[in-house]
């Protein structure tokens, strides 16, 4: 089921049935979710009889199918509502209590029967290739599937939101958000919050870039993206610094070392295929890079050689192999690295 059919179905109120769910973008499952259940108990004074909430990676099958039979006291529709189910490690024994639970579902029409997943714990299919899990259930119960916004999907919900709290935004300050914050809803609904309510006291009318590189709060990628755009301009004092900054924040250097081995790769694998004759389209669709990062490999792709490049990679290997096996640890190699590299 896709989302459209969703929302047609809370708007005309036939909510009956099973849903699951699923998916990476946890802030709109949960979304989604809470729409069901204010559809289906409006009543607040009666969700204690018309709202079951049962959690864990393990269903109690024979639980939800008496919740299944109780009917709704004074209200068209009761929501049973499992959270977080596991079933990817459910056993056939497990499928075939489901099943049943589907059939005792179709006898009560008035039950709405809700699964939320956290991503990996239901197997889905790829495009229009079903899973084994969406063969077998697909006719019987909904999936709704949330993967990762994109980015113009999420600056388009941005400006909502803080059109929503009488705030403008501008593109490049909600860009500067995403790159700051990262990609999770739940993450930037927080940080939206934050800076709606920073310039609200300000009295100013808007979020600037400025302001969101004041206020909002960085992500570990976003930190390494410093120290990785300084070693990519061979600046060795910006280098320094920003893996000071990173030290004061406690960053894990073997996360920051697998950033720079990442910035390395990828700037060779762009060097490779523009000595191919490889057009910028052609690297950003083979390397799924985004334009952006793209553009800026290409104009440091000048400051190296390959030869270089390689002789820097092999040196990141033998950095990680210390750190990891006895050698020189911690932030201590990565500032001799830079050093020795930058």
């Amino acid at each position: 089921m896709d989302i459209n059919e969703f929302k047609a179905r809370l708007g005309s109120g036939d909510i009956g049935g099973c849903f699951i769910f699923a998916g990476e973008e946890d802030y709109l499952k949960r979304y989604y979710l809470s729409e069901l259940r204010r559809t289906a108990v409006p009543d607040e004074p009666l969700a204690a009889f018309n709202h079951a909430l049962f959690e864990g990676a393990e269903v109690d099958f024979a639980r939800i199918r008496d919740a299944i039979k109780a009917p709704p006291i004074f209200a068209e529709y009761k929501l049973i509502e499992w959270r977080y189910p596991n079933f990817e490690k459910m056993k056939e024994s497990e499928l075939t209590l489901l099943e049943d639970v589907l059939d005792t579902l179709e006898e009560h029409p008035g039950i709405a029967l809700a699964f939320i997943v956290s991503d990996g714990d239901i197997e889905l299919g790829v495009g229009k290739r079903e899973s084994k899990f969406e063969r077998r259930f697909g006719g019987r119960l909904a999936i709704l599937n949330f993967p990762l916004s994109t980015d113009a999907q999420l600056l388009s919900w941005l400006k909502k939101h803080f059109d929503a709290m009488s705030v403008s935004s501008s593109p490049e300050a909600l860009r500067e958000l995403i790159f700051r914050a990262g990609h999770s809803m739940s993450v930037l609904s927080a940080e939206v919050d934050k800076l709606a309510y920073l310039a609200l006291s300000r009295g100013q009318g808007s979020v600037t870039v400025d302001m969101v590189k004041e206020a909002a709060s960085p992500t570990p990628e976003c930190d390494t993206f410093a120290l990785s755009n300084a070693v990519l301009d061979r600046n060795k004092p910006g280098a320094y610094h920003a893996l000071l900054e990173m030290k004061s924040r406690r960053l894990d250097p073997l996360l920051i070392l697998g950033m720079l081995e990442k910035s390395y790769t990828e700037l060779l694998s762009v060097m490779s295929m523009r000595s191919e004759g490889a057009g910028a389209d052609e690297i950003a669709s083979a390397l799924k890079m985004n334009a952006y990062r793209l553009k800026l490999f290409l104009a440091k792709e000048r400051l190296f050689s390959r030869e270089r490049l390689t002789r820097i990679l092999t040196e990141l290997v033998r950095v990680d192999e210390g750190m990891k096996f006895g050698g020189v640890t911690g932030y201590t190699a990565l500032e001799l690295f830079i050093g020795k590299c930058v």
